[in-house]
């Protein structure tokens, strides 16, 4: 095991989707090596978690389900079951869930999120070509 033990944020859509062999891999990795692996999504629970089904894992976080838990002031409904809730308290959302876990990794392909997070989180921009090539060079897996 290293020397310490990391907090390693993940999002769904867009990473583990658009590179899943690829990060049942480095969760695989990781989960040996003693760090804890949160899922990071916008979506539900109930209908995000299927996704993740291949990979290990510690912790889950919904930010549809966390404001809806918090009876968020701004979360609204629409006529197809849709939660919404005002964009930058929804972008923010990530960012506070990263700071009270203490995540100390999160990849995400939406940069837009990375002014939440912590300032001493390393965040990880995942596009949406290519990113096995960068991975590979870094000699993680």
């Amino acid at each position: 095991m290293n020397s310490k033990q990391l907090n390693i944020g993940l999002d769904i859509h867009g990473c583990i989707d658009q590179y899943v062999p690829l990060f049942e891999k480095l969760c695989y990795k990781w989960a040996s090596e003693g760090h804890i692996i949160h899922i990071i999504t916008g979506e539900p629970k109930k209908t995000a978690r299927p996704a993740t089904d291949h990979l290990i894992f510690h912790h889950f976080f919904s930010i549809v389900d966390y404001h809806v838990e918090q009876k968020t002031p701004s979360l609204r409904q629409d006529e197809k079951g849709h939660y919404w809730v005002d964009r930058n308290v929804w972008l923010a959302t990530k960012g506070d869930y990263g700071r009270r876990v203490g995540l100390d990794i999160h990849f995400d392909d939406q940069i837009e999120y990375f002014e939440y997070f912590p300032k001493d989180c390393c965040l990880i921009y995942v596009p949406k070509i290519n990113f096995e090539n960068v991975i590979d060079s870094l000699h993680l897996i």
